[in-house]
């Protein structure tokens, strides 16, 4: 599954256009579970969000995780 190209927060129609930094994940008894993505300046911004959405049960409860990206590039050519 690709990572998106841009952070998940967005200010009315406008969208960040900070590059992401960190992977958002939930844990919780069962797995992990990708949210989103999200650039470094609205780290926090995210934390709390998704702290609230699990006080009112839009997101499932258990540990927020950020994980950092890593860039890797790649000389392959390759075309389907």
């Amino acid at each position: 599954m690709p990572i998106p190209d841009g952070c998940c927060i967005r200010r009315g129609f406008r969208r960040c256009s900070n590059p992401p930094s960190h992977i958002i994940s939930i844990i919780d008894g069962s797995g992990e579970y990708m949210v989103g993505v999200v650039c470094r300046e609205h780290l926090m911004l995210v934390e709390s969000i998704v702290g609230l959405k699990q006080m009112q049960g839009e997101v499932p409860e258990g540990s927020v995780r950020f994980t950092e990206l890593k860039s890797v590039a790649t000389t392959c050519n390759y075309t389907p």
